[in-house]
């Protein structure tokens, strides 16, 4: 079973590995800058799926897997921690943009600006639009569907190596 200061450690080290993912791609496209009007495009792309929305929850994200490590460094401050903490979820949330032009970059790198012209009007009406709403129950779903199949198969795999160690004489 995995500590909570394992969990912890891994729930902060996603963000810090998508926002690494994100600069190698940014190191790429400073090599090449793509047009105005890609960027553009790019951008309308990114609010029509709905990834703009899920750039405002990185920062909150990060300062509330920091929370219970600075409370337990700190025991007792809990109103001066959560009143910081609300500051640089501020702070850093005003940043959005910063992350919106690295991933428009590399948009407009990988697609083609009549591609991302279609894929915005595809996710803006109809279909796409009702895809993208239905999304967040979409997403919830299926992380509860993978977790339980997970477990169960979880369980299918560790009575599977038992019973192979078994038939081999060795006892667990």
């Amino acid at each position: 079973m995995t500590s909570s200061r394992g969990l912890v450690a891994g729930a902060l080290l996603a963000p810090v590995a998508l926002i690494s993912a994100f600069s190698a791609g940014l190191v790429m496209a400073q090599t090449q800058k793509p047009a105005e009007t890609s960027l553009s495009a790019a951008r309308e792309l990114i609010v029509a799926t709905g990834a703009s929305k899920q750039f405002e929850a990185v920062v909150p994200m990060m300062v509330k897997q920091l929370e219970p490590i600075l409370l337990q460094m700190a025991p007792g401050k809990e109103a001066e921690i959560k009143e910081i903490a609300g500051l640089i979820v501020q702070r850093f949330s005003e940043r959005k943009s910063e992350m919106m032009e690295l991933i428009a970059t590399i948009y407009a790198s990988k697609l083609s600006e009549a591609e991302m012209k279609d894929l915005s009007a595809f996710f803006s009406k109809g279909a796409g639009a009702a895809f993208i709403a239905k999304q967040p129950e979409i997403l919830t779903e299926s992380m509860a569907a993978g977790q339980q199949w997970g477990e169960k198969i979880g369980v299918e795999i560790e009575q599977q190596i038992r019973d192979e160690l078994q038939k081999r004489g060795i006892k667990i």
